[in-house]
């Protein structure tokens, strides 16, 4: 039986990296380790890394777009985005279509956009971009569905290393 190809899917993985503008990630699981911390005010709290945040300044120094995707009204992601510079698009459960008016705001076509997600609910964009990653502690489903499985969990330098390898792949071979 012949299976036809998707669009793109004859791409190598490099080529992935190398057409990458827009690099758009999920807070929980990517970001951050996924736990969530309550206050006995009810204020809420995450965890991120130092390094994930060193590695989106030098994407941005490169003049390369980011977006964050988080549930509208989770605070530590808006105090986070604020923090660090990055445009915040607040999403009701369904990420894809806040991804698809984010890379159209941005002017970056589905095969120049970079998704990182780590939970069941990232599938849907997951499967809309050129270039679908995950962290190592991803849902094994979500690992499935992407072509880039990073070597780091999410919140522990999964995004750095994400962001070295495109860049590595961005630039010419001397």
């Amino acid at each position: 039986m012949m299976i036809p190809k998707a669009p793109g899917s004859e791409m190598t993985l490099e080529e992935r990296m190398a057409g990458v503008t827009l690099l758009a990630l999920e807070m929980e699981g990517v970001l951050s380790d996924g736990y969530l911390f309550t206050n006995g005010q009810g204020a809420q709290a995450v965890r991120t890394c130092r390094a994930d945040e060193l590695g989106l300044e030098a994407w941005r120094q490169e003049g390369l777009k980011v977006v964050l995707l988080a549930r509208q009204g989770f605070a530590p992601a808006r105090a986070w985005a604020e923090a660090a510079g990055i445009d915040l698009r607040e999403h009701q459960g369904k990420k894809q279509p806040a991804l698809q008016v984010a890379a159209l705001e941005f002017g970056a076509p589905p095969a120049q956009v970079c998704y990182v997600g780590s939970d069941l609910d990232d599938l849907p964009a997951l499967t809309m971009v050129g270039l679908a990653a995950a962290p190592a502690d991803a849902h094994p489903w979500v690992r499935d569905a992407c072509h880039l499985v990073l070597g780091r969990p999410g919140g522990s330098g999964a995004v750095r290393e994400l962001v070295e390898r495109i860049l590595d792949a961005r630039r010419p071979l001397a």
